[in-house]
């Protein structure tokens, strides 16, 4: 089984392309879901994360993304320890995931993770793309889709590692600055690459 890292800045275009991937059958693992997911089944880490940054507590534990976002997205000291808290669980029910789809002898599994070289995850991929867009269609995208001001996702995006460095690292890059069919054209060319 060969596992391909999907990675890139927030609003580049990384669930477009994990999407696409999921159209034409291959099991993607979203780390942002796993994360999502795990804040209300694993209580242990909500626990942490609750007491770690004063959230309430709610009954139906349900986490307040927004009030976290505003801390977190404030302050990298704080971004660090809430990643420092969630990334080992994170990580640990992604390991269970691919280890299934290997027994399930899955030829192809797509794992998507915004920090995978932040979070040391690069380990899993045999492969990696990156997908970028220009920095104003980032900021725009953030902005439309998180209701942001532009201050704010100018932070969301500052807080990541830089674009170029992900596309350094990576072994395909995706440029999702232009219309959806040029983009569509550099995955279906990758695709094919790593089918073959």
């Amino acid at each position: 089984m060969k596992v391909i890292g999907v990675t890139g800045g927030v609003a580049s275009g990384k669930t477009l392309i994990s999407d696409w991937f999921e159209k034409v059958h291959i099991k993607v693992i979203d780390a942002d879901k796993v994360y999502k997911r795990l804040t209300h089944t694993n209580k242990e880490m909500y626990q942490e994360i609750i007491d770690t940054f004063a959230l309430t507590e709610k009954s139906n534990q349900e986490l307040d993304f927004k009030s976290l976002a505003k801390i977190v997205f404030n302050d990298k000291e704080k971004l660090k320890i809430l990643n420092s808290l969630t990334h080992p669980y994170v990580i640990k029910e992604i390991e269970a995931m691919i280890e299934t789809y290997r027994v399930e002898d899955y030829p192809l599994v797509v794992l998507d993770v915004p920090l995978l070289f932040e979070a040391g995850m690069e380990k899993y991929c045999d492969e990696i793309i990156c997908v970028y867009a220009d920095r104003e269609s980032q900021i725009e995208r953030l902005m439309k889709r998180g209701h942001l001001d532009r201050k704010t996702a100018i932070q969301r995006i500052d807080s990541q590692m830089s674009l170029d460095e992900k596309k350094e690292k990576s072994d395909y890059v995706i440029d999702n600055s232009w219309s959806r069919d040029h983009t569509y054209h550099q995955f279906i060319q990758i695709l094919s690459k790593l089918k073959s």
